[in-house]
C-alpha cells in the first residue's frame, strides 16, 4: 500500500464503522431468528422439555456464537482464501459448528442432552447468515471497498513505485448508451450516483460520434485519433482478400497495428475490457492483445484477475449478483413472451443469450470496475475501461427498455465505488469521465419487416449463377466471453509456479472451458470467395461485387453487370438511401426521392439525407466513409420510420452502425473545472479534450 493510504482510511472510520455495525446487527437477528425456529422444532419434536432458564442459555448461546463469528472475519477469510472459492461454504459451517458448540458448553457448563443439534443448528444459521450479509454486501460500499483494499496487501499484487505525476485520469465508457436514454435513466431514477455528480460537480454535454456509430470505430479515434479504413463492424479487406470482424482477436490485433503509433490516448496506462488497447502499457480482457499475432509486447493485468477470482469476497458476491441476474432474465425474457411483446425478435429464452447476459452484465462489469480500482491505487497515469452489459440488453430487449435501462443501476453502484477510491484511497488526484461510444436505435429487423433478409434480396435480384454469401454477425458478449476464457487460461498457467493453487488452477481452467464453448462462433469460409459478399452492421451494409479480383466495381459496372439491381434496391421500402462510386470516382447517394454527387455537391431533386435530418455534416460523413479503401461497391443505410425507428439487418431490437435514431448521439461527463479546448460536438473534439485532461499535470 501506498503512504498516502493510511490517512485515506482515517478520513472515513465512522462510515466504515457503520457498516461494520450494520452487518453485526443483521448477522444477530439472523441467528435469533434461525435458532427460534430451531428451538419451536426441537420442542414440537419432544426432543427437550424446556424451561425458562434453558431457553435463557441457548439464547446466550447464539448472541455470544453471532457475536464471534462476526468478530473473526477476516480469520474465515483467512481459511477460505487457499480453498476452492466454490467450496469455501463448507469452512463457514464449520467454523459456525464449533462457535456454537463452544458458546453452547460456556453458558451450560456441560454438553446438553441436545447437543447432537448442534450441527443441524449451525446449518440454517450459515444459510442465513450468508444471504443476509451477502444482501447487505451488494450495495455496501465500504465493505466491498475494505476488501478490495485487503487484495493489494498481498505480496503478488505489490504497488508500483511512486507516481513520478500528481494527477491522473479514469475514463469509463457505457457501451451503445446514447445521450436520450441517458437522460431517461437519469430521471427514472436508475443512476444517482451519477445524478449527484452531476448537481455537484460535473457536466453533461452530448456529441455526435459519427459514421459507422460503432465500438470499433469510435474506440479507434477515441485511442488513437483516426478510423482510416473501418466501414463497418465487419468488412471486406480488399488488400488481405478476406473478410475482417472487429471482436475477433486476430482481426482486432491487426486493426491495432494498423493504428498504432506509439502516441495512443492510453501510451504508459491501462486499457481494460476494449477491443483496441490504445498503446496501453498494461491490458486486461482487451480482445486487440489476446491475439498471438499482436506484435507489440505488452504487461497483461493477470495478477488483477487473479486476486479477483480468488477472493473470497469478491468473487462471491459476484456469484450472488450473477444468480440474482439469470433469475432476472428469465423472468423479463417469459414476460416478454407472454405479454407478445417484441414478438419480431428472436427468443431470449432460453438462448445463448441468457448466458451472455450474465457474463457480460456481471462477470465483466465486476471485474472490470475491481480492476480500475487497484490500477487507481497503483497510481496509473490514464486507465480506460468499458463496460458492454447495457449495449448486449438493448439488442435484445430495445434500448429504451426497462430491462436494458435497468443494467445501469449496477455500473452506477461501481461507478460510486470508484468515486470513493479516487477521494479517499488513490496516491494521486484522479480526475473521472464518462462517455459512450455511440448510441442505439430503435429497430425491427429487415427480415422480420418484409420476410427476407437483405441478402436473400440481393440473391433474388440478381441471375441464379450468381453466388451470395453474408458475413454472420458475432455478438460482443461472445468475444468478451471469449476474451475472459483467454485471460482465465493464462492466469491458470502463471499459478503452476505458486504451490498449494491446485484447486484454484482446476477452478480457473474449468470456468475457461465453459466459457469457450459459449463465445465458439462460426467464420467465414474466406477460401471460397462469392460473387457478391454482403456484410450488415446495424441498419447498415457493406456490398462487395467480384471481391476475389480485390478492386472497386463502379455504379456502371454495377449496373451492365446486374441489371435493375441497382434500382430495385434504391426503390426498396426499407432502403433509405444507397451510396457508391461512378468511373469518374465520384461518390454518389440515390435515393427513391433524389441523388446527390458528394463529391461536387450536385444534387437532382431532393435530398437523399432528408431521412435523417439532412445538412452537410451528413453528406460529408458518407464522403469520408465512402473514401475509406475497405468500405463496401455499395453501401446501403435502412429506411428510417416515422417513429424513429430504422429496419436492421441485424436481427436486433436495438442496433447501431448507420445513421437514424438516436445511435449516432453519444454523451460525455466530465469534470467543470477541466480545461475544454474546443467545444465537445464530435467525436474529434472529445479525443482532444481527453488529450489534454491526460496532459495536464501538477
Amino acid at each position: 500500500m501506498s503512504a498516502a493510504l493510511p490517512g485515506a482510511h482515517q478520513r472515513v472510520p465512522r462510515r466504515i464503522a457503520a457498516a461494520d455495525l450494520r452487518r453485526l446487527l443483521v448477522s444477530l437477528s439472523w441467528f435469533i431468528v434461525t435458532e427460534a425456529l430451531l428451538l419451536a422444532f426441537l420442542a414440537m419434536s419432544h426432543r427437550a422439555t424446556w424451561t425458562a432458564d434453558a431457553l435463557l442459555r441457548w439464547a446466550c448461546a447464539s448472541f455470544i456464537a453471532a457475536s464471534a463469528n462476526f468478530f473473526i472475519l477476516p480469520v474465515l477469510i483467512w481459511l477460505r482464501a487457499p480453498s476452492n472459492p466454490l467450496l469455501s461454504g463448507a469452512v463457514t459451517i464449520g467454523v459456525n459448528v464449533c462457535l456454537f458448540s463452544a458458546g453452547v458448553m460456556f453458558v451450560f457448563w456441560e454438553i446438553p442432552r441436545e447437543a447432537d443439534w448442534l450441527v443441524l443448528s449451525a446449518l440454517p444459521f450459515a444459510i442465513a447468515n450468508a444471504l443476509a450479509n451477502g444482501a447487505i454486501a451488494l450495495d455496501d460500499d465500504y465493505t466491498f471497498l475494505q476488501f478490495v483494499l485487503a487484495s493489494l496487501r498481498q505480496p503478488a499484487s505489490a504497488l508500483d513505485e511512486a507516481p513520478p505525476h500528481q494527477r491522473g485520469l479514469v475514463v469509463l465508457e457505457i457501451d451503445g448508451l446514447s445521450h436520450p436514454h441517458l437522460q431517461q435513466a437519469l430521471s427514472c431514477g436508475l443512476m444517482p450516483c451519477l445524478a449527484e455528480l452531476l448537481r455537484t460537480s460535473h457536466c453533461l454535454a452530448e456529441f455526435w460520434c459519427g459514421l459507422p456509430s460503432q465500438t470499433s470505430s469510435a474506440q479507434a479515434l477515441l485511442l488513437h485519433g483516426t478510423n482510416e479504413n473501418i466501414p463497418g463492424f465487419r468488412w471486406f479487406d480488399r488488400q488481405l482478400g478476406r473478410v475482417l470482424v472487429s471482436n475477433h482477436p486476430d482481426d482486432a490485433a491487426l486493426l491495432n497495428q494498423r493504428l498504432s503509433d506509439g502516441r495512443g490516448l492510453l501510451r504508459g496506462g491501462v486499457s481494460i475490457n476494449n477491443l483496441l488497447d490504445g498503446d496501453a502499457a498494461r491490458s486486461l480482457l482487451t480482445l486487440s492483445t489476446l491475439s498471438q499475432r499482436y506484435p507489440s509486447p505488452i504487461a497483461h493485468a493477470l495478477d488483477d484477475l487473479t486476486a479477483f477470482w480468488l477472493n473470497p469476497y469478491t468473487f462471491g458476491r459476484t456469484l450472488a449478483v450473477a444468480v440474482s441476474e439469470l433469475l432476472r432474465e428469465v423472468g423479463q425474457a417469459l414476460r416478454q413472451q407472454i405479454t407478445e411483446r417484441q414478438r419480431h425478435l428472436g427468443r431470449r429464452f432460453p438462448s445463448r443469450f441468457t448466458v451472455l447476459r450474465v457474463v457480460t452484465n456481471v462477470l465483466m462489469r465486476d471485474l472490470a470496475a475491481f480492476a480500475v480500482m487497484r490500477e487507481m491505487q497503483r497510481g496509473k497515469p490514464i486507465i480506460y475501461a468499458t463496460f458492454v452489459g447495457y449495449d448486449e440488453v438493448a439488442h435484445y430487449a430495445g434500448p429504451d427498455s426497462t430491462d436494458a435501462l435497468s443494467t445501469l443501476r449496477g455500473f452506477d453502484r461501481h461507478l460510486r465505488h470508484i468515486l470513493q477510491v479516487a477521494r479517499y484511497f488513490a496516491p494521486i488526484a484522479y480526475e473521472v469521465v464518462l462517455l459512450s461510444d455511440h448510441g442505439q436505435s430503435r429497430s425491427t429487423s429487415f427480415q422480420r419487416r418484409y420476410g427476407y433478409s437483405l441478402r436473400e434480396l440481393v440473391d433474388a435480384l440478381t441471375d441464379a449463377r450468381t453466388r451470395v454469401s453474408e458475413v454472420l454477425p458475432v455478438e460482443a458478449g461472445q468475444s468478451f466471453a471469449g476474451a475472459l476464457s483467454a485471460e482465465l487460461e493464462a492466469a491458470s498457467q502463471a499459478l503452476k509456479r505458486v504451490r498449494g493453487r491446485r484447486t484454484r488452477r482446476t477452478a480457473m481452467r474449468l470456468t475457461s472451458v465453459l466459457l469457450r464453448q459459449l463465445a465458439r462462433t462460426r467464420d467465414l469460409p474466406n477460401g471460397d470467395l462469392q460473387d457478391i459478399i454482403v456484410c450488415p452492421s446495424g441498419n447498415l451494409a457493406n456490398v462487395y461485387f467480384r471481391p476475389a479480383r480485390n478492386q472497386r466495381v463502379s455504379l456502371e459496372e454495377i449496373r451492365a453487370e446486374h441489371p435493375g439491381l441497382l434500382e430495385a434496391l434504391v426503390a426498396h421500402p426499407g432502403i433509405g438511401f444507397v451510396i457508391g462510386r461512378d468511373v469518374r470516382g465520384h461518390v454518389w447517394a440515390l435515393s427513391k426521392a433524389g441523388a446527390r454527387n458528394l463529391s461536387t455537391g450536385e444534387q437532382q431533386g431532393a435530398d437523399p439525407f432528408g431521412v435523417l435530418g439532412g445538412g452537410e455534416r451528413w453528406a460529408n460523413e458518407w464522403l469520408k466513409l465512402a473514401g475509406f479503401s475497405t468500405s463496401g461497391d455499395l453501401i446501403l443505410n435502412s429506411m428510417v420510420y416515422p417513429d424513429g425507428s430504422v429496419a436492421s439487418f441485424e436481427d436486433s431490437v436495438g442496433c447501431h452502425g448507420g445513421g437514424g435514431g438516436a445511435q449516432t448521439s453519444a454523451f460525455v461527463v466530465y469534470p467543470r473545472h477541466l480545461d475544454l479546448p474546443c467545444p465537445l460536438t464530435d467525436i474529434q473534439s472529445v479525443r482532444l479534450a481527453l488529450e489534454r485532461w491526460r496532459e495536464a499535470r501538477d
